[in-house]
């Protein structure tokens, strides 16, 4: 009886050690455990995860008011006379193109002493962060005005467009509403700024015709830094920044101004040029290589000069050295030829109607620290004032707007800012841009001392203005 008991017991232990053995060959191995085959499969898991989760993140939306990328524009600097355009007022992505506004605004900041050029900036987390193209900082270092601005008009520097934007604004954003303020005052009704370098953002657009316009105004307002736009090289640290635009030394004439290039903007170009003592300003925009956009522009701007010359348009007058000068362009880089780049006409003397003697401009023999007078003269018995700017002559633009009481209400802040305007024409005049209707608050019929140093005072007041030469670029009714 005993000896079946112990073969059953038998039996059911060796029937428990099938099942334990069973089960420890049906559970999973431990992570340290896996074979080589299951931890050559791990990886490209991971690596899809990645690849996933970045496009899911991604920031770039397209804008639906840019349908293309190709635009150009060819325009006499001197009359605004259109020679040759396609789809110039839609809407494209400036890519670096944005940095000519930043440039600009450097520019009214040197001039009205709120920068200088030795001035060392310091250099923070967001310009070290800056996407390439960069000129290379120190982290916890300084760069100076000069070195930045050249880095911009060379290398296009990523870094060095945050840098100025935050010594400017504060921050990039607000640099960024500056810019588009700025664009505003120009005419250039299209175009919104959301950077300072042209880095990818959907939101930021303008046109071929806008960009011309901020082309005009950097010749037209600051003639005495033009010339830095032709520098093809700038020296930095040991280093050569070298300037993108090779058009400077391919293109007879061409003396400026930049390029751009994103994916979504494609190859962009503005540069001008004088030939026969004829300048042109050119905008190429989308181009599918630098090669084929510097192709582009070189038959547009000989087919631009070609039709300049046929139709005897007025020839290219340098401007004068404003008097709110600081600098020269030699002064960015001394070691540069620039000194005879800038060779500003004779100067003519400057005839002011004795209407308009509200504004007193200063006398010549006052020292460099005088400032022009805005006391005003006994009222002249002068025939009634104009209400439309002469061709010539000078006027501050504080704003353009949408509904003409805005502009009315940006009058009335800069007359109650600047001392005895009572002898001067304010007008709030329409112009028609892009089938919009825009209404332009100014102060007309100046001097160009009485302009630059009128928004000089304005400017101190945080009244943001623009001194402007009539020309056909200005007048109502230009495009």
């Amino acid at each position: 009886m005993i000896f079946p008991l112990r073969r059953i017991a038998v039996s059911l232990s060796w029937f428990a050690a099938g099942v334990v053995f069973i089960g420890a060959s049906l559970t999973p191995a431990p992570v340290d455990a896996q074979t080589t085959s299951v931890k050559r499969a791990a990886p490209p898991a991971k690596a899809r995860a990645k690849t996933s989760s970045r496009n899911t993140s991604s920031s770039w939306v397209p804008n639906p008011g840019v349908n293309a990328r190709e635009s150009y524009l060819i325009v006499d600097a001197t009359s605004g006379r259109e020679l040759a355009s396609d789809r110039p007022d839609e809407l494209r992505h400036p890519a670096s193109l944005t940095k000519l506004m930043t440039i600009y605004l450097t520019f009214s900041a040197l001039d009205s002493g709120r920068l200088s050029l030795g001035d060392g900036l310091q250099v923070s987390v967001n310009a070290l962060n800056a996407p390439p193209t960069k000129m290379g900082m120190t982290p916890g270092g300084t760069v100076n005005v000069r070195d930045a601005t050249m880095a911009l008009v060379t290398r296009s520097a990523n870094d060095a467009a945050v840098l100025l934007a935050e010594a400017l604004g504060g921050s990039e954003e607000a640099f960024a509403r500056l810019m588009t303020q700025k664009a505003r005052q120009l005419g250039m009704t299209s175009t919104v700024f959301r950077n300072a370098s042209g880095l990818p953002n959907s939101e930021q657009v303008t046109t071929a015709r806008d960009l011309s316009k901020l082309a005009n105004a950097l010749l037209r307002d600051y003639p005495h830094y033009y010339a830095i736009f032709s520098a093809q090289s700038y020296a930095y640290r040991g280093r050569t920044l070298e300037n993108h635009n090779r058009m400077l030394g391919n293109y007879e004439g061409a003396d400026g101004l930049k390029t751009g290039y994103t994916n979504a903007s494609g190859f962009n170009l503005v540069m001008s040029a004088v030939r026969d003592n004829r300048r042109l300003i050119g905008v190429v925009m989308g181009g599918t290589s630098a090669a084929q956009r510097d192709r582009t522009m070189a038959a547009l701007m000989d087919r631009g000069f070609s039709l300049a010359a046929a139709m005897q348009l007025s020839p290219w007058t340098s401007q004068r050295k404003p008097p709110s000068a600081r600098y020269t362009a030699a002064q960015f880089d001394p070691g540069s030829s620039f000194a005879e780049a800038y060779r500003p006409p004779q100067a003519a003397p400057q005839q002011v109607s004795p209407k308009y003697a509200g504004f007193v401009p200063p006398a010549p023999a006052a020292p460099p620290a005088a400032q022009t007078s805005f006391a005003a003269a006994p009222p002249p018995s002068a025939p009634a004032m104009s209400d439309t700017p002469a061709l010539g002559s000078w006027v501050i633009q504080v704003g353009s707007f949408s509904e003409p009481q805005a502009a009315q209400a940006a009058l009335e802040r800069a007359t109650a800012a600047l001392p005895n305007t009572r002898s001067v024409s304010a007008i709030v005049d329409e112009v028609q841009m892009a089938n919009r209707v825009f209404h332009r608050a100014r102060l007309i019929n100046l001097s160009q001392e009485q302009a630059t140093e009128g928004c000089k005072r304005l400017e101190k007041r945080k009244i943001y203005c623009s001194a402007l030469q009539v020309t056909a670029w200005n007048t109502p009714g230009a495009r």
